[in-house]
């Protein structure tokens, strides 16, 4: 009891020292005369500071001031979005004065922030300040402005995000597939022909009973949710609509996707599989950082997973197995043709601006000369973002690649993309995988350093992105990004367990695919209608 009561203190003062620490007088100008922005952030660690650099003193910084007469002061930072959250919770509870710029991730929380009238719209600074490629660019994504409109007011510049970057291909052991003469599958169908033969043909070689045909995950999370080990392509095989993703039906409006007539097909061929030992008997428990582990200790013949993937998790299979072939493939269709997939965001966040802020021309400015990069037209960055980072020049060249550098400096490549307000390069969507898609398809050169730096990934990994590309017809989207609604802050967790335990018992066979009509009901009866209701409002509210 003592303990507790000096650990609640602990806590207690701790906060007040932070929150004392946060309110001294912020400066709002250099002795130069120019704005000092004021912005708070995570730093996880991914983000690679050189020796004698740190969020405040960085080269991106520098840059920052030297070129636009910005200085950038970060008041504080938090190692991921749970404990940010808590720190802006703490400062909005202590009237504290918000950063000038700021990045929200959770819908709640921006629409808190809205509510409490402390953060600016930014619809006429927009018109202002913003250039003219910057409001084509939000021209063309409307709907990534959702999650921080409130009554058609745009409260919030979003943080685009790659738009396919985390969608998904299906990456097959060719190794195995030439070991038994086999194609790779293009449907469900040829899929299960191949999962048959890796499940009982020893393709390993160990003379054991102990691969399984694909791995897939739904772990903690859901069917459907995963990015490595991702199920929506068999959901989306048999209808438009996801688990967990609310998408736009004939009527218009948008409707949950897991109590749709398409899951019940899929649970049942997800049972099918099961009872064939195609999966693992811990597919509805393991998390994907768990269940990756049957593809990379080379028990599995097959994993669903984005691009990306092709370095990790699926680089350390070849540490164990040097002699492994690993080969992407576009997505199988269902026997009706039928394809889909659960597509990433649009957007990853929104920057939100406290009604105090008076620069906002110079956000724009900063915003409009880092985009310059990704769009492949910048006043500053023509060889790569910063020599001696993210690249070096070598007998007048640029070298980008990660070991050419390190070799050349002596250093570790750092990424100085990392440093910027988005904490990473920002991103258009589509246009990555876009660009990669064209080096695979075509022999054409880089145009630009951006373009350069994608050039030399591994050619798996251009393969993948060039099918995600293709198959970009076939991604089905979250279209509710608002706050939980009234209903959901009662029901969604009673639903969603609802829905985790339904789900995982028809996969497992504990009980018949008939029991998901049962469950549809239910869902409906306990609030999800209402639920179901109020998401549309929102929903029309937007539009």
């Amino acid at each position: 009891m003592f303990k507790k009561s000096f650990a609640l203190i602990g806590i207690t003062i701790i906060s007040m020292l932070l929150i004392a620490g946060c309110m001294q007088k912020q400066e709002t100008e250099t002795e130069d005369g120019n704005p000092i922005i004021t912005t708070v952030r995570t730093l996880d660690d991914g983000t690679v500071f050189k020796d004698g650099e740190d969020v405040n003193n960085n080269v991106v910084t520098q840059w920052a001031e030297d070129e636009l007469g910005i200085k950038f002061n970060t008041l504080w930072t938090r190692p991921n979005d749970e404990q940010y959250n808590q720190q802006l919770r703490l400062a909005m509870s202590a009237n504290e004065p918000l950063p000038d710029v700021f990045q929200v991730t959770d819908a709640q929380m921006i629409s808190d922030l809205i509510e409490s009238g402390r953060v600016m719209s930014i619809d006429d600074a927009i018109e202002e300040h913003a250039s003219p490629r910057l409001k084509e660019l939000f021209e063309q994504f409307p709907e990534a402005f959702y999650q921080a409109t409130v009554d058609g007011v745009r409260y919030g510049i979003p943080r685009l995000s790659g738009g396919n970057g985390s969608d998904t291909v299906m990456y097959v052991r060719q190794d195995w597939l030439d070991e038994f003469d086999l194609e790779a599958p293009t449907t469900i169908e040829e899929l299960e022909e191949v999962m048959e033969i890796f499940v009982h043909e020893d393709p390993d070689g160990n003379g054991a009973d102990d691969t399984i045909g694909i791995t897939l995950s739904a772990g903690d999370v859901g069917f459907g949710r995963t990015n490595v080990g991702d199920t929506s392509f068999i959901f989306g095989s048999y209808g438009n609509f996801m688990p967990g993703l609310w998408s736009e039906a004939e009527d218009g409006s948008i409707q949950y996707g897991s109590i749709q007539p398409n899951m019940k097909d899929a649970l049942a061929k997800l049972n099918e599989w099961f009872e064939k030992g195609y999966l693992s008997k811990e597919i509805a428990i393991e998390p994907e950082d768990q269940a990756q582990q049957s593809f990379i200790a080379g028990k599995s013949g097959i994993i669903i997973a984005p691009p990306w993937a092709f370095d990790y998790p699926i680089g350390d299979l070849f540490s164990n197995n040097p002699d492994a072939v690993v080969k992407p493939y576009a997505l199988p269709e269902g026997i009706d043709g039928e394809a889909g997939r659960k597509g990433e965001r649009l957007m990853t966040g929104s920057f939100l601006f406290s009604t105090e802020f008076e620069h906002m021309d110079k956000y724009f400015e900063y915003l409009d000369a880092i985009y310059g990069y990704t769009f492949g037209e910048s006043d500053y960055f023509e060889n790569g973002l910063f020599e001696g980072y993210d690249y070096v020049m070598q007998d007048g060249d640029p070298v980008y690649d990660a070991a050419g550098i390190e070799e050349i400096t002596g250093e570790q490549k750092v990424d100085p993309g990392r440093y910027f307000l988005p904490t990473n390069v920002p991103a258009i969507p589509y246009q990555m995988y876009g660009i990669l898609e064209e080096f695979h398809e075509t022999e054409r050169a880089p145009e630009s350093a951006y373009e350069a730096s994608l050039a030399g990934r591994e050619p798996e990994y251009v393969e993948a992105a060039a099918l995600v590309n293709q198959q970009n017809d076939i991604r089905v989207e979250n279209l509710f990004t608002g706050p939980p609604t009234e209903t959901m802050i009662k029901s969604w967790e009673n639903l969603e367990r609802m829905e985790l335990e339904i789900f995982a018992n028809i996969v497992y066979g504990n009980e018949s695919i008939d029991a998901f009509d049962d469950f549809v009901e239910r869902w409906k009866s306990t609030g999800g209608e209402q639920v179901t209701t109020e998401v549309n409002e929102w929903y029309n509210s937007v539009q």
